[in-house]
């Protein structure tokens, strides 16, 4: 069964009770470290999860040096041929382009979907190309809100993919989260957009581009639906820190913290909507 490692805000593994007993062995974990594993209720030290032994590693035995006759007739490697150093140059190459073609594959992935969600709202919808880029571009920017905050703690994240009509997502890598990382990072997508559709406020109005309003007042509606307490959207992971029963490791000033950040998120994107209404 899986283990799940959590050190200063940063959650590690999976590792299996072997692999996690080998990593304390080698210094990189602790036994004191808070693990997890299904079926547990909290996080609890890692020497208490079932199967977890820890052998200290046997003093080390000094090397005794010795040659043995196969060493002393071992035949002198000879140099490579000119073939099996093509060989290894055309292997080189090929790992070089591998390390650049993966960005590259993920800027084409996160890029060619936006082109189609801008297609698809501006012929589904009857869009102009400025509105549905706009709010393309202010979905993207909610997606990065999460993206920052799960890299912020050390929590691999796919870039964002877009589904035209859908909206778009951003996939976490590592699970399970504690309750507060979990509500931080599906507050921070909302956080973003709000703040996007601000922008594109301020800059309609100092631009004189009506077309702005428009972008704005729709992002702000996208992200307060957003926040409704509704499985998948952002909010389900949001409201769900004020029940006990479902958040029993919160404390009670980390859900203070999220009922005044809401309600402030809240409010802003409300207020924005009043200002930007057609």
């Amino acid at each position: 069964m899986s283990i799940y490692i959590t050190r200063n805000g940063k959650q590690l593994g999976p590792y299996s009770v072997t692999e996690a007993q080998n990593l304390v062995l080698s210094g990189t974990l602790v036994d004191t470290d808070l693990a997890w594993q299904e079926g547990l209720a909290n996080w609890i030290p890692l020497k208490q999860i079932p199967g977890f032994k820890f052998v200290p590693p046997a003093a080390p035995v000094a090397p005794v040096a010795t040659t043995t006759f196969e060493a002393l007739h071992r035949p002198t490697v000879k140099n490579k041929s000119l073939l099996q150093k093509l060989g290894t140059g055309i292997v080189a190459i090929i790992l070089i382009l591998l390390k650049f073609a993966a960005p590259i594959l993920v800027l084409l992935k996160t890029g060619g979907t936006m082109l189609l969600s801008i297609f698809a709202y501006s012929v589904g919808f009857g869009w102009s190309w400025q509105l549905a880029t706009g709010i393309v571009v202010l979905i993207f920017v909610h997606e990065m809100g999460h993206f920052i905050a799960a890299k912020s703690y050390g929590i691999p994240v796919s870039a964002p993919v877009f589904i035209p009509f859908v909206g778009a997502y951003v996939m976490l890598k590592n699970r399970p989260l504690d309750s507060w990382t979990n509500a931080v990072i599906s507050y921070a997508g909302p956080l973003a957009g709000g703040l996007g559709g601000w922008a594109a406020y301020l800059l309609g109005l100092t631009l004189d581009l009506r077309w702005l309003f428009a972008v704005a007042f729709y992002t702000f509606v996208l992200n307060l639906i957003n926040l409704a307490p509704i499985p998948p959207l952002d909010g389900s992971h949001i409201w769900i820190t004020f029940s006990r029963s479902f958040t029993p490791n919160m404390t009670l000033a980390e859900r203070l913290y999220m009922a005044i950040f809401l309600a402030a998120l809240i409010a802003g994107l409300i207020l924005g909507c009043l200002l930007c209404r057609p």
